[in-house]
C-alpha cells in the first residue's frame, strides 16, 4: 500500500510539472490535442492498404511536420508521444517488409527513422533554447530584485519605496481607500554600533528587517529608508489598522530580538515609530512622508520605544482659535510649508515647542488670548530660518563664529516675515525667544522681567525640545537629563519660575509616564 501511495504521489507531482511546463493555458491544451489527433489520424490513414500511394506520400510529409512540431512545441513530452506512435509504425513496416520486400515499404521505414531522429534533434534544441530562456529570465529577475533591494538587510530600498508609494497613491485616486505609512527608527543603534562594532550593527539591521517583514504581513512593503530607519507601506490601511500593525511589530520585536542580538546589548535596542495616513491626514506623498517622520521625531522625544500618530496642529488650532484669527490658519499653513521645504526638523520642532509652550501657559493660568499667542509663536518662532543657508542648518560640525552670527539673525528674519500680520505680541515673543535671563542673549541683550513672559516661556520650551531631539551637531537626552540641564541653566539662561513649572507639568504628563 505504501509503495502504491508513493507511486501515485510521484505521478501527481509529474502531472503537476507537465501542467506547469506544457499545459499552463487552455490554448496549449487545445493545440496539443488537435495536433496529436491529426498525427494519429494520419498514421491510421498511412497504414490502410487501400490508400493511394501518391496520397500516402503527401500525407507522410505532413506527418513528419506534425512530429517535428510536437517535439518543438512540447519538447521531450511531445517527442515521447510521437516516438511511441513512430516505433509502432516501424514495427509494422518491418513485418510488412519481411513478408513483401518492396521499395515503397523500405522508403516508409526510412522515413519513420528519419522522423524519429529529426524529432529527437528538434526536442533537444528546443529544450536547450527553453533552458537558456529560463536562465536569462532568472538572471533578469535577480537583477531586478537587486535594483530594488537593500544589499545588507534584504528589505526593499529607498528607490523602491518611492516608486511603490507613488503607485499606491495613484491607485487611490480612483477609489476611496487609504494608505498608511509607518516610519521606524532603531533606538540606541549608534551607541551599539560604536561600542560593539559595525559588524554587530549590521546584525542589528538584518535582524530588525527580518522581524519587520514577518510582523508586517503579506501585502505590506518593508523598506530600508536609510541608516537605521525603516519604512512600512500599508495599502488599504486606516489609522486604526496601522496602529494594530505597529503594536504587533513592537511586540514581536520584543519577543524575537533575543534571537538576533547579543544578550549584553539587546535590552537597549527598541523601536520608535511614527504613523500617518493618506488622504485622511496627508494631501500628497511628500506630506505623508513628512508627517510620519515628524511623528517619529515626537516618538523619540517622548523617551523612545514609543508609537506616535501624527497630529496636525493646524487642525487642532482651527478648533481652538478665536473667530478674529480664523483667517490666519491659511497664513500659518503657508508659512509652515515654507519652513518644511527648507528643513523638516524645524517644522516638527516648531510644533512641539508650541505644544510645550501651551502647557506652560495653561499651568500659569494665562487667558485664552495669551495661550493662543504662545501657540502661534511656538509654531512660527523659527520661520526666519528660511533665510539661513541649508548648509549651515544641517551642518554636523561645530559652527564657525561667522556661521553663528548668521544663525543669530533668524529671530530678526522671523520678525520681518511676520510683520505684515500686524500682531505685535506675536512678533515680540518670536524676536526675543533667544534672549537670556542674565542679559547675555540676542538680538537685543534684554534681561530678567524686561523680557516678555511669552518670550521667556518660548525660550524654555524651545531649549527643552532641542535637548530632547537628535540633531546634526548633538545627541539627544532623555527627559530626566533634560530636566537637569534646564535646572543647571536656571537663573542664567532661563527664568527659574518657568523652568520649575515646565518640569512639574511634564512630570505629571502622560508623555513623561510613557518615557520612564
Amino acid at each position: 500500500m505504501t509503495i502504491l501511495n508513493k507511486l501515485f504521489s510521484s505521478l501527481n507531482i509529474d502531472f503537476k510539472f507537465l501542467k506547469t511546463k506544457y499545459f499552463n493555458t487552455k490554448i496549449k491544451i487545445f493545440e496539443f490535442i488537435l495536433v496529436e489527433a491529426l498525427y494519429i489520424l494520419m498514421s491510421v490513414l498511412l497504414m490502410l492498404p487501400a490508400s493511394d500511394q501518391s496520397f500516402k506520400q503527401i500525407l507522410g510529409q505532413f506527418q513528419i511536420f506534425a512530429a517535428i512540431y510536437l517535439a518543438f512545441r512540447f519538447r521531450f513530452f511531445g517527442l515521447f508521444i510521437g516516438l511511441f506512435i513512430n516505433l509502432f509504425e516501424i514495427v509494422l513496416l518491418s513485418y510488412a517488409y519481411m513478408a513483401h520486400p518492396m521499395i515503397g515499404i523500405l522508403a516508409g521505414f526510412t522515413s519513420k527513422v528519419l522522423t524519429i531522429l529529426s524529432s529527437i534533434v528538434m526536442a533537444i534544441l528546443s529544450n536547450k533554447q527553453e533552458k537558456q530562456k529560463e536562465e536569462l529570465q532568472e538572471q533578469k529577475s535577480k537583477l531586478e530584485t537587486l535594483s530594488v533591494t537593500d544589499d545588507l538587510t534584504g528589505a526593499y530600498n529607498h528607490r523602491f519605496f518611492n516608486s511603490t508609494l507613488d503607485n499606491e497613491i495613484e491607485k487611490l485616486k480612483l477609489t476611496r481607500d487609504c494608505i498608511a505609512l509607518i516610519m521606524i527608527d532603531i533606538d540606541n543603534f549608534k551607541m551599539c554600533n560604536d561600542i560593539s562594532g559595525h559588524d554587530y550593527g549590521d546584525d542589528i539591521l538584518k535582524g530588525t528587517a527580518s522581524i519587520l517583514k514577518e510582523a508586517a504581513g503579506d501585502g505590506n512593503t518593508v523598506c530600508r529608508y536609510g541608516g537605521d530607519e525603516f519604512a512600512i507601506i500599508l495599502p488599504s490601511s486606516n489609522l486604526q489598522s496601522a496602529s494594530q500593525i505597529a503594536h504587533r511589530i513592537r511586540n514581536l520585536f520584543e519577543k524575537q530580538k533575543t534571537n538576533y542580538f547579543e544578550e549584553n546589548s539587546y535590552s537597549n535596542i527598541t523601536l520608535s515609530m511614527g504613523l500617518s495616513v493618506y488622504p485622511d491626514m496627508a494631501d500628497n506623498k511628500d506630506e505623508l512622508i513628512n508627517q510620519a517622520d515628524m511623528a517619529l521625531y515626537h516618538s523619540k522625544n517622548l523617551g523612545k520605544d514609543n508609537i506616535h500618530f501624527y497630529q496636525d496642529i493646524l487642525v487642532k488650532l482651527k478648533k481652538n482659535i478665536s473667530s478674529d484669527h480664523q483667517h490666519m490658519i491659511g497664513v500659518f499653513k503657508a508659512l509652515l510649508s515654507t519652513i518644511s521645504a527648507k528643513d523638516m526638523y524645524t517644522r516638527g520642532h516648531s510644533e512641539r515647542v508650541a505644544h510645550y509652550a501651551v502647557k506652560i501657559g495653561e499651568a500659569l493660568n494665562l487667558n485664552l488670548k495669551d495661550i493662543s499667542m504662545l501657540q502661534y509663536a511656538g509654531l512660527l518662532h523659527d520661520i526666519g530660518k528660511v533665510e539661513i543657508p541649508k548648509v549651515i542648518l544641517s551642518k554636523k560640525e561645530k559652527l564657525t563664529d561667522a556661521e553663528q552670527e548668521i544663525i543669530k539673525q533668524h529671530p530678526l528674519y522671523s520678525a520681518n516675515i511676520l510683520e505684515p500680520l500686524n500682531m505685535n505680541q506675536l512678533i515680540d515673543y518670536v524676536i526675543h525667544h533667544h534672549e537670556r535671563y542674565d542679559g547675555h542673549g540676542y538680538p537685543h541683550g534684554l534681561a530678567g522681567k524686561s523680557i516678555s513672559l511669552g518670550a521667556r516661556i518660548l525660550c524654555v520650551a524651545d531649549c527643552f525640545d532641542a535637548i530632547l531631539s537628535e540633531r546634526p551637531y548633538s545627541s539627544s537626552m532623555n527627559m530626566n537629563e533634560a530636566f537637569l540641564e534646564l535646572e543647571h541653566h536656571s537663573g542664567s539662561q532661563f527664568d527659574p519660575e518657568i523652568v520649575n513649572i515646565l518640569i512639574n507639568v511634564m512630570k505629571n504628563s502622560e508623555e513623561y509616564k510613557k518615557a520612564i
